[in-house]
């Protein structure tokens, strides 16, 4: 019997369990899916304990939010309770795992084949943060700094000092571009820290791959929740931008062709604004364009630290994998920055036209 085989019979599972199966290859987390006699499925999750160092406080989180949604009528998954009534099992060796179920006729996109599919996950996000807009609760901060790009570039400054991997000599062109750009993002940031730009309940991971989608490509929830606190919903806004408005996955070796495409900016943002246009302010509506540089940026410099590092946090499928991802979001980002302008004028049009 595996691990996984042994440590699911410890949550409430009705139905008899029949199959334990690896689900998909995920950055962070290690994900099963569950099958038993019924028709019901379950996903089980060792969750990584270096990445969240606070596992019952991120569970009470994603608890909370999906309740929340559901109080609404709308779909979400359901987390299964341990055998302890606890929202995770804690095995011997101090490995947290969970339990939620399965929602079934989904299934999710790496990224985005069509302008159709990437406004249908510009609702799903709007849609997302609409649900949660009314949310009085509070969230547990599990990931402190997340985001923060202060906190990033001491992170950064630390790593590029250390050198641990002896690699930095090799990339000195590429942390100069980093450094070169750094008082534009701390900008942007302290208007997040001051409370200009307001918290709200946020994903903070929103790639395509996070969202459920029907078989008639409709979004039909959020999942993943691991990440979701109080922050912005910008960062949600640029992180989608970052994922669904390059044709390319973000690890695409040729960066000749990774762009954001604007057709796609377009679709993304009319699909996003339809739903999320009623509370956001002022202020939110003038950042949000610039939301899509800040996260493309920090995606490059948070690649490149741990290329430096020796690729210690995310996982890799060749040598040079983590310096290829930070040269692709830095094409991006530079395609992002050269369109900036009109990004912003396009969200002026959409908005009014609301």
């Amino acid at each position: 019997m595996s691990d996984a085989q042994l440590i699911v019979t410890h949550f409430c599972i009705p139905e008899h369990v029949t199959r334990v199966a690896v689900l998909g290859e995920g950055f962070i987390n290690d994900t099963y899916l569950v099958e038993t006699t019924g028709t019901q499925k379950y996903i089980l999750q060792r969750k990584n304990r270096s990445v969240f160092p606070d596992v019952p406080g991120m569970m009470i989180n994603i608890d909370k939010v999906t309740r929340h949604i559901r109080s609404k009528g709308a779909v979400t998954f359901t987390l299964i309770t341990s055998r302890d009534e606890d929202l995770y099992y804690q095995d011997p060796e101090g490995e947290y795992w969970t339990c939620c179920t399965y929602i079934p006729d989904t299934h999710t996109y790496e990224h985005a084949p069509t302008k159709d599919l990437v406004r249908t996950g510009g609702e799903g996000i709007g849609m997302f943060h609409s649900q949660m807009a009314d949310f009085r609760g509070t969230l547990t901060t599990t990931l402190p700094g997340f985001h923060n790009i202060r906190y990033r570039f001491s992170q950064f400054s630390d790593s590029a000092m250390a050198n641990r991997a002896g690699r930095l000599a090799g990339v000195s062109s590429l942390v100069k571009e980093i450094y070169s750009r750094q008082e534009k993002m701390e900008s942007f940031y302290k208007l997040i820290a001051d409370g200009t730009i307001p918290p709200r309940v946020s994903h903070n991971d929103t790639k395509l791959s996070n969202f459920l989608f029907d078989r008639q490509k409709k979004v039909v929830c959020a999942i993943d929740l691991d990440t979701v606190m109080q922050t912005t919903v910008l960062y949600d806004f640029g992180d989608a931008v970052r994922s669904y408005t390059n044709p390319f996955a973000e690890d695409h070796p040729d960066l000749s062709k990774v762009i954001m495409d604007m057709e796609r900016f377009n679709a993304f943002s009319e699909g996003y604004a339809g739903r999320a246009a009623w509370f956001l302010n002022d202020t939110e509506k003038t950042y949000l364009a610039f939301s899509a540089l800040y996260i493309t940026y920090e995606q490059s410099l948070r690649f490149l630290m741990d290329y430096i590092d020796g690729d210690t946090y995310y996982r890799i499928r060749y040598p040079t994998h983590n310096l290829i991802r930070a040269q692709a979001q830095l094409a991006l980002l530079k395609s992002m920055e050269d369109m900036y302008p009109q990004m912003r004028e396009n969200l002026k049009t959409i908005f009014k036209t609301l």
